[in-house]
């Protein structure tokens, strides 16, 4: 049941003046959702009046930084000198990439393997599901094997995003939070075996892995063998994707979120009225806003039917 106490169905209304700014004619209470039922914003002047209306969720959401990562269309590496671009290292990005595409079952087995192995380990374990684990590494595989090819961030930004709720909250700290560290050391896992099968070696010959924990899919390996500078550009390049996700699930820069323009710049003619929303299609949850932005000589009602949550 929602934390304070509120009728199960109440209908509210709300009669205002606009003040010329940006005002927030209405914010859904804490354990309510809101139905607009009608909109209604008035002129009240002798002239056409323009009038914007926006919706804002009062949300702060992760926004996974990629500042010394990446820059316009181009990788930054430190370890090459400069601007790394496809057209430099096509054979190091586009290698990279279809040796991870070729061991993305291997690498889905073989992290949530050691999570597992490593859970058994600790002295508290937590209940085990190797198919959150399995997706966690199927997830940054795709994503990362993605962008290094198309020298891009947007799949590494949406897979860094995916361990938060769309209203901001980290699910492996609030919904699994006994797995948590599991969570982020899987990742590191994942780095460790990424920067071996990018070099068509097999992992068990990295200081980091020292054995495998599955024999279910094995490695899979090709003709290509990367120079060390297109090895090390690749590597990079995985290495600094791999610490976005991590640095926004540990300490995520939460931003708000930008209001949805509901209405843009309507004109309202003089003694005329606006109802720009039809009954019942625009729910409101908890925290959201209704901004209206206009003239002082507008008048907003507002009708709307709060209904608690549980």
């Amino acid at each position: 049941m929602a934390n304070v106490f509120v009728p199960l169905n109440r209908f509210q209304s709300v009669v205002t003046n606009l003040t010329g700014e940006e005002d927030e004619i209405y914010v859904t209470p804490t354990g309510v959702s809101s139905i607009v039922l009608s909109a209604q914003i008035t002129n009240n002047s002798l002239q056409t009046q323009p009038v914007t209306i926006l919706v804002t969720s009062n949300r702060e959401l992760p926004i996974p930084s990629f500042e010394g990562v990446y820059s316009g269309s181009s990788f930054i590496s430190s370890s090459v000198g400069g601007f790394v671009t496809l057209d430099n290292f096509s054979g190091s990005f586009d290698s990279a990439s279809a040796l991870l595409t070729l061991n993305r079952q291997f690498i889905r087995k073989e992290v949530a393997a050691y999570t597992s192995f490593q859970n058994n380990l600790s002295e508290t374990p937590f209940v085990f599901t190797s198919s959150r684990f399995e997706n966690y590494a199927l997830d940054l595989t795709d994503a990362i094997s993605y962008d290094i090819n198309n020298n891009k961030n947007i799949r590494t930004d949406k897979a860094a995003k995916a361990y938060f709720t769309k209203n901001g909250v980290n699910i492996i700290k609030t919904t699994y939070p006994e797995e948590y560290s599991s969570s982020l050391d899987a990742i590191d896992y994942f780095n460790y075996l990424s920067q071996q099968i990018i070099k068509n070696q097999s992992v068990t010959g990295s200081q980091f892995v020292s054995r495998l924990y599955q024999n279910v899919v094995t490695q899979s390996f090709t003709s290509f063998t990367p120079t060390t500078l297109q090895f090390s550009s690749s590597a990079w390049a995985i290495n600094a994707l791999t610490n976005v996700v991590l640095n926004t699930i540990e300490n995520a820069n939460l931003v708000a979120q930008n209001p949805i323009q509901l209405v843009t710049n309507v004109t309202i003619p003089s003694a005329d009225s606006l109802s720009p929303v039809v009954s019942g299609k625009l729910v409101l949850e908890e925290g959201y806003g209704f901004i209206v932005s206009g003239s002082t000589d507008l008048t907003v009602i507002l009708s709307l039917l709060e209904s608690a949550n549980e």
